[in-house]
């Protein structure tokens, strides 16, 4: 799949702390069984507890790869998927019936499209595609959009609203040239059906990390799974101890990107409202219990920026979140600063009460 907006970061680094990590713990359980594959055009691990028993393992490692496996084949924004065929049949014909492979994004989507402003918006890949971030190969290089295009782009842009679908999923568009692009909401998704597919197997306990983004089932032997956050920049800001079922999501510039003529960073996550890069952030994290949420979140508190990050946490309800500004200070929301271990001092430029609760909805 690729993932670009968002690809929304990826490697979105969320880091996994080794039991020696920067001491975050005392004393930790024995090491778990670590499994790593590549998917999504990233690396997806599976972590279990150690002295899991061998069959089991191999049998969780069997569902998860394989259902993220056949996830990659039906939603990779520009290899050929059940997405792309989706997409080219909607603008070949002016309609297309959506697959169940798609369903669930498009109905999972929707409310995520208005609750953010349109900061998190599927509706965005023909302009990833004109910024050239349909691709695996970074940093670009190829001259960015012409300004012509931009302002095209800004005065009509497509969006999710654009599609409409009935009960036996015919979808049509308002926009003729909508593409659909999921890929900053997917991995969430993912990782909420992996979970589930862990589940249906005996399997209660375990951490799931694709491309950096990661969902905790149970616990590590009684200890709380443990996951840090990267800089972007060769350090770690800090960790989080995941609850059952909690998702930890971040999104950032440092991965993909091009360099402005100016030699700018300008990164893969776009303003679906302006058609230009997000530019106003380094680095967002979202800890959510569900997953779709922290995924769509950790994009739109990118495009948001330091000056929306409270209208967005508010209207995404958002109780544990954090924005790195352009100047390298946190905006945090208090439910997320209690849970949070800094490994570094980093200046606090706002804190937004929305209470203790990671789920305010």
């Amino acid at each position: 799949m690729g993932r670009p907006a968002r690809q929304r970061l990826r490697l979105n680094r969320a880091a996994l702390f080794g039991a020696a990590l920067l001491g975050l713990v005392a004393c930790t359980p024995a090491a778990p069984s670590r499994d790593a594959w590549p998917v999504f055009g990233s690396t997806a691990e599976l972590q279990l507890p150690a002295g899991i028993d061998e069959a089991r393992r191999i049998e969780a490692l069997r569902a998860l790869g394989t259902h993220w496996q056949q996830r990659e084949r039906d939603w990779h924004a520009w290899e050929p998927s059940a997405l792309t065929t989706f997409n080219d049949a909607l603008a070949a014909q002016g309609e297309a019936v959506a697959p169940p492979a798609l369903q669930g994004l498009i109905t999972r989507s929707r409310p995520l499209v208005r609750r953010s402003a349109h900061a998190f918006d599927p509706g965005v890949g023909r302009l990833v595609a004109a910024w050239g971030f349909h691709t695996s190969t970074y940093p670009i290089r190829t001259p960015p959009p012409v300004d012509a295009v931009m302002v095209a782009w800004a005065a009509r842009p497509d969006s999710l609203d654009d599609l409409r679908c009935d009960a036996q999923w015919r979808c049509t568009s308002t926009a003729p040239a909508l593409r659909l692009d999921f890929n900053a909401m997917a991995e969430g998704l993912a990782l909420e059906e992996g979970a589930a597919a862990l589940r249906a197997i005996g399997v209660e306990h375990a951490l799931m990390n694709l491309g950096g983004d990661v969902l905790a089932l149970g616990d590590n032997h009684g200890k709380s799974w443990r996951v840090g956050l990267d800089d972007g920049e060769g350090g770690v800001l800090g960790g989080v101890a995941l609850h059952d079922g909690e998702a930890f999501m971040s999104s950032g510039r440092y991965a993909k990107y091009r360099e402005s003529p100016e030699g700018e960073r300008w990164p893969h996550l776009l303003d679906t409202r302006t058609g230009r890069p997000a530019v106003g952030a380094r680095l967002s994290a979202v800890l959510h219990p569900n997953p779709v949420v922290a995924d769509a979140a950790a994009t739109a508190l990118m495009v948001a920026g330091a000056n929306d990050f409270e209208r967005t946490v508010r209207d995404m309800g958002l109780g544990c979140a954090l924005l790195i500004d352009t100047d390298g200070r946190a905006w945090i929301t208090a439910g997320l600063a209690q849970r949070f271990e800094w490994q570094r001092t980093v200046p606090e430029a706002g804190r937004i009460d929305l209470g203790e609760a990671c789920d305010t909805r």
